[in-house]
C-alpha cells in the first residue's frame, strides 16, 4: 500500500505533472494532492464503518483490505496513460482513496487483536511499513521512466497484498450495526477530539515538509540529481522512523505512558524542520531528514497506541479509527493550499517554519488528554 502511494507521491506524480504542465507544476501538484487526500478523508471512515458491519465469510476486515488493494492496482496501472492534469487527478483520487480505506482497516485489525499493553510495540512494527515502502518504492522508481515505474509499483501493491488475502484472519464476532454512520467526535469525547487535532497538526507538519521536496532540492539547493536526493533523504527519514518508532513504542508499553513520548516526538520534529527553514543546504537537509524521521516514527507508534485506548466501543473500531485517520488525510488536503501560498510569498523558509510551528502545536494539543497518561 505504502509503496504504491508514497513512491508515486514523492517521485512519479511530481515528475509526470512537470512534463504535462511545467509552468504551473506547483499549483497542479497541489490540486492533485489535495484531491487525492480528500478522497482518503471520505474513504477512511466509510470503509471503517463498512468493515465493522461486514458479515461476509471471507472476513470483515480482510475483504476491504483486498478490495482496496485491487482498486489501487487498477488506478496505478492507468496513471501512465494520462496526458492531462485532470486524468492524473482522477487516478490519484482512486489510489489515495483506496489507501485511506486500507489504512483504517489495518489499524482496526491491530485494535481487534492486540492487548493494550503491547500496542505501542505492535504499532511500532506495523508503522515500519510506511517508511520502508517509501524508501523501497523511491529507490525502485528513481531511475525509471514513469511508463515503467507505475506498473512496477502496481504489481508490488498486488503482490504484497496476497499474503494477507490468503492467510489473514479476523477476530470472530458479529457485525456491528449501531445505526450511526457519520463520524461523531462529540460522542467519542473530548480526549478523542484533542488527539484528533494533534494528529492533524502532526500530519500537516510532515506534509508541508515533504510535498515539494523534489522541487526544493532542484530549485533551492540546486542539486544536479534531485530524484536521487529524494531517495537519499527518504532512506535517512526511514532509518530515523525505524529506530525511534520501535524504541519509543516498546518503552511506552513498559512504562505504560503515552503522552510524554508523543510530546517529545513532536518537539523533535519541530527542531528538524526549523533547521531546514534556517539553513538551505544539503548537509542540513541530510541531518534534518534523520531527525524528522525519528520524531515522526516515535509519534506514529505511540500516538496510534494512545488513540486505541480512547475508543469507547469495541464494535465501532473500524469507524472510530477511520475517523481518526481523517485527521491525517485532512491535513494532506490542506497542505497544498498552505504550501502554494507559503512558497509564493516567503519561499521555502516560510514553508518549513510553518511546518515547525505545526509540529510544536501537535505536541501541545496532546497535553489536555486526561484519560491516558
Amino acid at each position: 500500500m505504502w509503496i504504491g502511494l508514497l513512491a508515486s507521491a514523492q517521485v512519479l506524480v511530481p515528475s509526470q505533472i512537470e512534463v504535462i504542465d511545467p509552468a504551473r507544476k506547483e499549483w497542479a501538484l497541489g490540486v492533485v494532492t489535495a484531491a487525492g487526500a480528500l478522497a482518503a478523508v471520505i474513504s477512511a471512515p466509510l470503509v471503517g464503518i463498512l468493515s465493522d458491519r461486514t458479515q461476509w465469510r471471507f472476513g470483515k476486515r480482510r475483504s476491504w483490505i483486498v478490495g482496496g488493494s485491487a482498486l489501487c492496482v487498477a488506478a496505478l496501472l492507468a496513471l501512465p496513460m494520462q496526458s492531462s492534469i485532470v486524468g492524473v487527478a482522477l487516478c490519484w483520487i482512486l489510489v489515495h482513496g483506496g489507501v485511506g480505506g486500507i489504512h483504517a482497516v489495518v489499524c482496526a485489525v491491530v485494535a481487534d487483536r492486540v492487548a493494550v499493553n503491547r500496542r505501542g510495540t505492535v504499532f511500532g512494527v506495523v508503522d515500519l511499513a510506511q517508511p520502508v515502502g517509501l524508501v523501497a518504492g523511491t529507490l525502485l522508481v528513481s531511475n525509471l521512466p514513469v511508463e515503467a515505474a507505475y506498473p512496477l509499483v502496481a504489481v508490488l501493491v498486488g503482490l504484497f497484498a496476497l499474503p494477507y488475502a490468503l492467510v489473514g484472519r479476523d477476530v470472530p464476532g458479529a457485525a456491528r450495526d449501531t445505526g450511526r454512520w457519520l463520524p461523531d467526535l462529540a460522542a467519542l469525547g473530548p480526549d478523542f477530539a484533542w488527539a484528533w487535532t494533534g494528529r492533524f497538526a502532526a500530519q500537516l507538519a510532515t506534509s508541508l515538509a515533504t510535498i515539494y521536496l523534489l522541487y526544493f532540492l532542484r530549485d533551492e539547493i540546486r542539486m544536479d540529481d534531485p530524484v536521487q536526493g529524494v531517495a537519499v533523504l527518504s532512506l535517512l527519514f526511514t532509518a530515523g522512523i525505524v529506530v525511534a518508532g520501535l524504541l519509543a513504542g516498546r518503552l511506552s508499553d513498559r512504562l505504560q505512558r503515552r503522552k510524554p513520548f508523543v510530546i517529545t516526538a513532536a518537539l523533535l520534529m519541530a527542531v528538524a524542520l526549523s533547521g531546514m527553514a534556517l539553513i538551505s543546504n544539503w548537509t542540513v537537509a541530510v541531518i534534518a531528514a534523520a531527525v524528522l524521521g525519528a520524531g515522526y516514527g516515535a509519534y506514529l507508534a505511540v500516538d496510534q497506541a494512545l488513540v486505541t485506548q480512547l475508543l469507547r466501543n469495541g464494535g465501532d473500531r473500524g469507524k472510530d479509527l477511520g475517523t481518526m485517520n481523517m485527521a491525517g488525510s485532512g491535513a494532506v488536503v490542506l497542505a497544498p493550499v498552505i504550501a502554494v501560498g507559503s512558497v509564493g510569498h516567503g519561499g521555502y523558509t516560510l514553508l518549513f517554519m510553518l511546518a515547525a510551528g505545526m509540529a510544536v502545536l501537535s505536541g501541545l494539543l496532546i497535553q489536555p488528554i486526561k484519560s491516558v497518561s
